[in-house]
């Protein structure tokens, strides 16, 4: 329970600092403000999913996540497919993802998040899938996140790379790399392998809103790409400015070097006493917090 406790904290950092990127611009109407503009409905976002959403569904701590900033709305059924006809779970088959893609006509939203896939038969499993992007697409959806399989076994494995190659042919589709992230979590699942404990409930609503964000985030770019000149021997100070994506952003050298003496900070401050004269080709490097980035190249000049 205390590392699910902290993971919905670490959760609650990422929410704060992206909030504003998913509910839009706008001021917020309040008493006495009737003439301020009302803030812009949040994205709708529809999740798509099998027993193991349950995980995200059941547990408060988790599905607050996933919700927090979306107009967020859930579909998950045990023993759900994605094409062929879902097992039964006490006597009754859900409907299969075309199906709840039907039902939800113009409720569905423009994103989906799919979780879908571990009751699917392996022999079928592709061409399952590009029948489910084809529909989703077709209904009108323009992103979806697929979240992948625990390699807990080799047919799982195999249906991972059958969605590496979905996501090649289809740009709308993005996959949310659960198997990677959720590898050194044995605590996050239950004796299978699979199914998901609280901790991993939130872990996996932690993953998937992280990727949310990235969906909404504005493109990172650069504000400028050009630095004052330097002269050697005097003190310099200069900022790499960006733009977009989410902040706190994090700046590096990646090819250079700087000249020596010259510093860069993270924020992006180059700062000192640069000693040497001349042209000083650089290649920086800037990430936000999604992990959008961006690599420019500029020339700082060190003149006498």
């Amino acid at each position: 329970m205390r590392r699910s406790r902290l993971l919905g904290a670490a959760a609650a950092v990422v929410v704060m600092s992206v909030l504003s990127v998913l509910a839009g611009p706008g001021i917020a109407v309040g008493r006495g403000s009737a003439s301020a503009p009302a803030r812009a409905a949040p994205p709708r976002v529809t999740a798509i999913g099998d027993s193991v959403m349950t995980a995200v569904l059941w547990y408060e701590a988790a599905r607050s996540v996933l919700a927090e900033g979306v107009d967020l709305d859930m579909q998950v059924a045990v023993c759900r497919r994605l094409a062929e006809e879902s097992c039964p779970f006490e006597g009754v088959r859900p409907p299969t993802l075309l199906e709840v893609v039907a039902a939800q006509g113009p409720n569905l939203g423009s994103t989906v998040i799919v979780e879908v896939g571990y009751s699917d038969p392996e022999e079928m499993f592709a061409q399952d899938v590009e029948e489910a992007v084809t529909t989703l697409l077709g209904s009108g959806v323009t992103r979806i996140l697929w979240v992948n399989y625990s390699e807990c076994t080799e047919a799982l494995a195999n249906m991972n790379r059958v969605l590496v190659a979905a996501a090649s042919r289809h740009p709308q589709l993005t996959i949310v790399d659960w198997a990677s992230y959720s590898r050194d979590h044995r605590g996050w699942f239950q004796t299978d392998g699979i199914h998901l404990t609280l901790e991993g409930g939130v872990g996996l609503a932690t993953l998937l809103h992280t990727a949310l964000v990235r969906v909404f985030a504005p493109p990172l770019s650069l504000v400028s790409r050009k630095l004052p000149d330097a002269r050697a021997g005097r003190i310099f100070a200069a900022r790499l400015r960006a733009t977009g994506g989410v902040r706190p952003y994090r700046w590096r050298v990646t090819s250079g070097p700087l000249p020596r003496r010259l510093h860069l900070r993270p924020d992006g401050l180059i700062y000192g006493v640069p000693v040497a004269t001349g042209h000083f080709p650089l290649v920086f490097r800037v990430d936000d917090s999604v992990g959008q980035f961006v690599t420019p190249r500029i020339t700082l000049d060190v003149g006498a």
